[in-house]
């Protein structure tokens, strides 16, 4: 039976998979950013209840100009910048590794502290990666001004899947590309509402399908971008007839519009059951 997940700030809609028994296989090592990796990062942000962010909060991307050999070496970099932070006040942190064309990660983060002074940030971060080549320049850093600017921090960062060229295993350095380990991480205390489950019946699944493209479409509209536009219109595509009875979506819809869109499938007469 399909199920929606309504996040804070976004939903999800599919079918659930099938029970299986079959014993789990160990999981692997981890070789950047997966399909996985992309949706529980998504699903953490989308779950956030920004009206208790407090503290100071700063949105920040750390370089480096030289690619630590191994993963692991970049693990201990951004472990012994974390310690530090924590020293310096930290309340919390988010982090994601991504990588520049020319194969040298970097960080994105949005942290908090008790302290408005952000002057450790990049002290500290060129003190544990001076070796590879970090310097202040490179380093930048900007207020996260209350939810407005938790949500540009979220647009930025949280739109870009698994494809996207900084997340793209062609840019994975060649020493890294069997093990590249966690590409992202919290720390700290993160205010988060579950997300809520609700079932359809497979006619108010293909309704509310609908809707949620239609909703896309006029959102991509009104703020003329051309791209999202057109990722809308085709977003149900598939040649498949099977498959497309099954497509799920994704969608960062703000949560009383997602109210409103079960309203409108109940007022409609399909099944709504949360």
């Amino acid at each position: 039976m399909p199920v929606l997940k309504l996040y804070r700030h976004g939903l999800t809609a599919g079918h659930a998979p099938m029970k299986n028994s079959h014993p789990r296989a160990p999981r692997g090592a981890i070789e950047g950013w997966s399909e996985g990796a992309t949706r529980r990062n998504t699903a953490m942000l989308r779950s956030i209840l920004e009206d208790e962010l407090h503290g100071h909060g700063y949105a920040v991307t750390l370089t480096l100009r030289d690619c630590p050999p191994t993963p692991d070496d970049w693990h201990r970099i951004r472990r012994a910048w974390e310690m530090r932070m924590s020293r310096a006040g930290m309340i919390r942190l988010h982090w994601v590794t991504e990588w520049q064309r020319r194969g040298v990660p970097h960080l994105h983060c949005a942290i908090w502290f008790t302290d408005p002074d952000p002057t450790p940030i990049i002290r500290s971060w060129v003190a544990v990666a001076g070796a590879y080549g970090a310097a202040d320049r490179g380093q930048h850093v900007r207020p996260i001004d209350g939810p407005i600017g938790w949500f540009q921090y979220v647009s930025k960062h949280a739109a870009r899947g698994v494809h996207h060229y900084q997340r793209s295993s062609e840019n994975i350095p060649e020493a890294w590309q069997s093990r590249t380990g966690r590409v992202w991480g919290k720390l700290g205390h993160w205010p988060i509402r579950d997300a809520t489950r609700v079932q359809l019946d497979a006619a108010g699944f293909a309704a509310f399908r609908r809707l949620v493209r239609g909703w896309r479409l006029g959102d991509a509209r009104s703020k003329g971008d051309r791209y999202r536009i057109d990722q809308a219109r085709h977003m149900l595509t598939c040649h498949d007839r099977t498959a497309s009875q099954l497509r799920g979506v994704s969608e960062w819809i703000p949560q009383h519009l997602q109210d409103a869109l079960l309203v409108n499938l109940q007022t409609r007469g399909f099944r709504v059951v949360c």
